[in-house]
């Protein structure tokens, strides 16, 4: 038996990731059960996977001691973590981990999970024992993939529209909206037939507490990089909650994903849009280096420390910044040039074919079983 235990009902990417395997241990038979979890954007008419039973923590201590207790909890909340023995998912988005969560965790759990081998180094760079860090990627859903690609052949025969850029980020500043923004107002104008669309799950200008690393709202990073004046191109922010399979319809009407994030442990967008043979133009560095083919749509960088960047800080963390300029560039080029670009999409698309969520679940079952 196995006990999963994180936030599964949200649009929040950790809960795709846990619905993702999830969805694959059940469809391969496995036994295996979750408690009920709140937390980021929660929403209990989120769809679980089919078969999946969900137990109180109550009700999970007194019945499952004795499974393998999988997590994807928060590090200073590691001591909830049920089981025998305990291993937890963990993700960090730059190259240096709070040195208290690499204590919770080395105390709390047997076997840290990490998506990429970026986070992997991050970890072991932190002081982590190299030996209880094991890489487990993340995957797509290939038979979900299925009907968004039907709709990906109705937008590549039907063309027409302008060309779009597809963003799928939170408002947080790690996410290089600033920068995403000012390459775009640089890049174009608008007498160029393109959309970027920005596809988020809230607004900071809307919430009653802000964070440091979030920015201030959607109306202002607007506003200051350019692109409410008279000549900007056309943008839209869409805030919404989309299931799994509404997210990939998001890839499949767009022309290019772009994630230019200053650190990423895995990049579960990029993936996506390249499976649905969208041409992925990212940062390059991050866990999407694993599955990205190094190229022109890697776009460069410079290091600086993280600052107000992380979630948790850490004095001596860097993060990439992407280049502005090179970055402008690209998406212009991709625009110029549109039928090589859905020829690069296609590429991708044959080169990540084997990062299914079926692959990385027989990935997981070697790390929980060895």
């Amino acid at each position: 038996m196995i006990l999963y235990q994180g936030l599964l009902r949200s649009p929040a990417s950790w809960a795709r990731v846990g619905r993702g395997y999830l969805g694959e241990l059940l469809h391969l038979g496995i036994d295996v059960c979750a408690v009920a979890t709140r937390g980021f954007r929660y929403d209990e008419r989120f769809p679980l996977p089919p078969g999946l039973v969900e137990y109180t923590p109550r009700e999970a201590r007194r019945e499952f001691e004795s499974a393998v207790g999988l997590g994807f909890l928060h590090p200073p909340h590691i001591e909830r973590l049920i089981g025998t023995p305990r291993l937890n998912l963990f993700v960090w988005e730059a190259d240096r981990v709070p040195p208290t969560w690499i204590d919770a965790l080395e105390r709390g759990v047997d076997t840290v999970l990490v998506p990429s081998t970026f986070a992997r180094e991050a970890m072991v760079s932190s002081g982590f024992p190299e030996e209880r860090v094991v890489r487990v990627p993340y995957g797509y859903d290939h038979r979900t993939l299925k009907s968004a690609a039907t709709l990906v052949d109705r937008v590549e025969s039907a063309g027409g529209g302008p060309f779009m850029f597809l963003a799928v980020v939170a408002p947080h500043r790690r996410k290089g909206i600033e920068e995403l923004c000012r390459a775009y107002r640089q890049a174009f104008t608008k007498s160029d037939d393109v959309l970027l669309r920005v596809k988020t799950t809230y607004d900071p200008g809307s919430a009653g507490r802000r964070f440091a690393f979030e920015i201030p709202s959607w109306d202002s990073l607007l506003g200051a990089t350019g692109l409410k004046s008279d000549d900007a191109p056309p943008v839209v922010v869409d805030v919404c909650t989309l299931d799994d399979g509404e997210m990939l319809d998001q890839y499949a009407s767009a022309h290019v994903v772009v994630q230019p994030s200053s650190g990423e442990s895995f990049g579960l967008a990029s993936l996506e849009g390249a499976a649905l043979g969208r041409a992925v133009v990212a940062t390059d560095w991050g866990g999407h280096c694993d599955f990205l083919p190094a190229g022109p749509d890697r776009i460069g960088y410079r290091l600086e420390r993280a600052s107000d960047q992380l979630y948790e800080p850490v004095p001596e963390a860097c993060v990439a910044m992407i280049d502005i300029d090179a970055l402008a560039g690209r998406l212009r080029w991709h625009y110029d040039h549109p039928t090589e670009s859905l020829q690069v999409g296609q590429t991708l698309r044959a080169h990540v074919a084997e990062w299914t969520w079926e692959a990385a679940t027989h990935s997981l079952l070697d790390a929980l079983t060895g």
